[in-house]
């Protein structure tokens, strides 16, 4: 069962394409400034024959390859020429990083998840245009449920999670950043840095009267699997634009499976099978609106909403017809902001956002698998809404960029369903900020913080306690939270290639970076005053709390070439939250202290014009360091030793481009005892990509080609086997 809990409303970085990004995206977006934009999706772009490109998948990339120093030690873009048409869900996509561990539990809707450098999923922040959306239970956000259609990049945070977010976080940020109406702004109504029209002055002035873009896809696969989406932006006029979006996704997801007929360990018995009832269906839409000022300062209007349902088929040995599940969301948001003070140093912003998510699920028990109603019908559930407003200010001078945000929230979640009725409230007040000062021109050091302050109301509910269920009639107080982080970064960089000569062009690239800090997370409100059928409350859970390390190197040939990037990481957990089960039920608990270190490694080269390889892999050490007799030393939930994963992508003659990509990880455990064993798992794509027309592409996938047939037995949710695909996009 899925809750809703929302921190923040993002502020976006501001700098001027002429000085220096800050600390929070280097300069790897700045590098976007020297080649021609994108203007549409399927439209060709003349480069410089020396340099390399990205996303090589599609032939229409328009920006060189960033060296290894302009590129943030542990910060990564993906763009939708990485997914778009492939057999990516959004965690798998995810998955492709170094450090990140991606969990699908079945085919398409069912539960996916990912964690970040040994740290649970639940503590990585996973934000919407954002809006952090981890739910207040305290559970892993479902990334099954975001629709890449309706996404334009996603931004990827593995060190910490940015001020920008409300810095409330030890596992790393996940920003999903939706379409917008032209791609000089970003999701939040704050121009994208790369574009070469946004110094401070002229924002706006390229937006050009009723001028139009749009794309359609279609696409249509295996099992009944089939997705639509639409989108236009319009510029109304110099200085007013919007754009819209929809989209549909579904699969009737009745794949066959190894049935164990109830005898996991017993192979005579078992016989193919298909799941029935696990259908899943979502529909989703948004809209955004922006409008110039006469003062230089705009307004943004933005509107997401998504509903979604599916069943709920039960194990493989015992699946059922009565099963299923609903969830419907809805965010709203508006941001003010006002550029160009202290002659275009200084951006003040504001704005507000809402949030509204409901999730209910609905069973007979005992669940009846032949299908017949039962008398006993259950419908459970949570609706929550949240409201954040927030301020904001940027500076960016010439050595010194800072930023500092201030925010407030206000959550509240409601039973839905036939079970009791409670209510839970949180109000909270945040204030974080990061600055980054240039010592020099290959050295910069800097810093962020974070403050956080928290009030729950529980209005009087009745709980179920260790010993029975009793009324709780006020909230215990919590503590104030704090965090703050150090860094250092080294660049002895290139001139970037629109800049340089051919004897800077040709000169390699170095950098290093280290940075150390200290994160928290307070407990969810669902954590502490347990809701769900079966859950215990805990009022007495404690703050969580890391100590994070990483210190990076990297490279970059003559021409960026090739790009090489070695980073070390290292974290500390104290009073990790873990939900424990006994006797049918669920309570969340402090674990003492937790140790997760390794390395990440990654390589992408461009060795020839016609292609481009990627190398990641991770080596990590997760340990349970709680002095429990059963689990001390035993490895961390979920995490792999090592993972690996490979991708080579082609550009063709005949208008053709294909990519392939190998993925494999070492054991898994799914439980603290290390009982419960997942075998190593690999994983094999390939696309094949056709552009008959200059904006018409058409690409054929499949996915897990080898048909690897592993399945849990202790789940659920069994894996899809081979998988197909075609998709056809339109560009206008």
């Amino acid at each position: 069962m899925l809750f809703l809990c929302v921190h923040a409303f993002a502020q976006q970085e501001y700098a001027a394409t002429n000085t220096v990004l800050s600390a929070e995206t280097s300069a790897y977006l700045s590098v976007e400034t020297s080649a021609t934009e994108t203007v549409d999706d399927s439209a060709s772009v003349h480069l410089d024959d020396s340099a390399p490109v990205r996303d090589l998948g599609v032939s229409e990339v328009a920006a060189p390859m960033p060296s290894a120093v302009e590129k943030a030690p542990s910060y990564e873009e993906i763009t939708a020429e990485a997914w778009e048409g492939k057999p990516y869900s959004a965690a798998e996509l995810l998955g492709t990083l170094p450090g990140v561990q991606s969990y699908r539990q079945g085919g398409l809707g069912s539960f996916e998840s990912v964690s970040i450098r040994g740290i649970a999923a639940r503590e990585v922040v996973i934000c919407i245009d954002g809006v952090p959306v981890n739910d207040g239970s305290g559970g892993a956000t479902n990334l099954a449920t975001i629709d890449l259609n309706q996404i334009e990049k996603v931004e990827v945070y593995r060190d910490r999670v940015p001020a920008k977010f409300g810095g409330a976080g030890i596992g790393g940020a996940v920003n999903f950043v939706t379409k917008s109406a032209n791609r000089d702004m970003n999701s939040a109504g704050n121009l994208d840095k790369s574009s070469e029209s946004n110094s401070g002055k002229n924002r706006g002035s390229n937006l050009g009267k009723n001028r139009a873009t749009g794309k359609v896809l279609v696409s249509y696969g295996s099992h009944n699997f089939w997705e639509g989406a639409a989108q236009i932006g319009v510029s109304v006029t110099d200085s007013t634009q919007f754009s819209t979006a929809i989209s549909a996704r579904h699969s009737d997801n009745d794949y066959e499976f190894t049935n164990r007929n109830g005898t996991p360990y017993n192979e005579d018995d078992d016989f193919t099978d298909v799941r029935r009832n696990a259908e899943f269906t979502e529909y989703a839409g948004q809209f955004k609106y922006r409008t110039l000022h006469g003062n230089g300062a705009f307004s943004t209007i933005g509107a997401n909403v998504t509903k979604s349902e599916g069943g709920n088929p039960g194990r493989e040995d015992y699946q059922t017809k009565v099963a299923g599940y609903k969830g419907e969301t809805a965010q709203l948001s508006y941001g003010f902001e006002a550029p160009g003070l202290l002659e275009n140093s200084l951006w003040l912003g504001a704005g507000i956002a809402g949030r509204f998510q409901k999730d209910v699920s609905h069973s007979y028990y005992p669940l009846d698998h032949i299908g017949y109603e039962s008398a006993d019908y259950l419908e459970y559930g949570a609706a929550g809404y949240r409201l954040i407003p927030q301020a904001t200010a940027a500076y960016v001078g010439d050595n010194l960029d800072a930023n500092l945000r201030i925010s407030g929230g206000l959550d509240r979640y409601e039973a839905r369903g036939g079970f009791s009725d409670w209510r839970l409230s949180r109000y909270s007040g945040n204030a974080a900020g990061d600055f980054e000062y240039r010592v020099v021109k290959a050295v910069s050091v800097g810093g962020e913080g974070s403050v956080q302050a928290i009030k729950d109301n529980i209005h009087g509910g009745k709980f179920v306690m260790p010993t029975g269920t009793s009324t709780i009639e006020n909230a215990d107080d919590r503590d104030i939270s704090y965090g703050g982080r150090g860094f250092v970064k080294f660049a002895a960089s290139q001139t970037p290639s629109s800049q340089a000569s051919s004897s800077q062009a040709s000169r390699p690239s170095f950098g290093a970076n280290a940075s150390i800090g200290r994160f928290y997370r307070q407990p969810e409100i669902m954590e502490l005053y347990g809701v769900s059928p079966g859950t215990v409350s805990n009022p007495d859970l404690r703050e969580e709390s890391a100590i994070r390390f990483e210190a990076g190197l990297s490279a970059s040939t003559p021409k960026n070439a090739s790009v090489l990037r070695a980073t070390y990481f290292e974290s500390h957990i104290e009073n990790g939250i873990y939900w424990f089960s006994s006797a049918n039920f669920l309570k969340a608990m402090n674990l003492d202290k937790t140790l997760v270190r390794g390395v990440e490694l990654e390589l992408q080269s461009h060795p020839a014009k016609f292609v481009n390889y990627t190398m990641r892999a991770t080596f990590q050490h997760t340990e349970d360091c709680s002095g429990h007799d059963s689990y001390d030393g035993n490895m961390l939930p979920g995490e792999p030793a090592r993972s690996y994963f490979n991708e080579i992508q082609l550009l063709l003659p005949l208008h053709l481009d294909a990519s392939f990509s190998a993925e494999y990880r070492t054991k898994i455990y799914t439980d603290r005892a290390n009982k419960i064993e997942q075998p190593a798992t690999p994983r094999y794509r390939a696309a094949l990509g056709f552009s008959p027309l200059e904006r018409t592409r058409i690409i054929a996938a499949v996915d897990n080609i080898s048909d690897e047939t592993y399945r849990n037995i202790y789940s659920p949710f069994p894996t899809p086997g081979r998988e197909f695909k075609i998709t056809i996009t339109q560009g206008f």
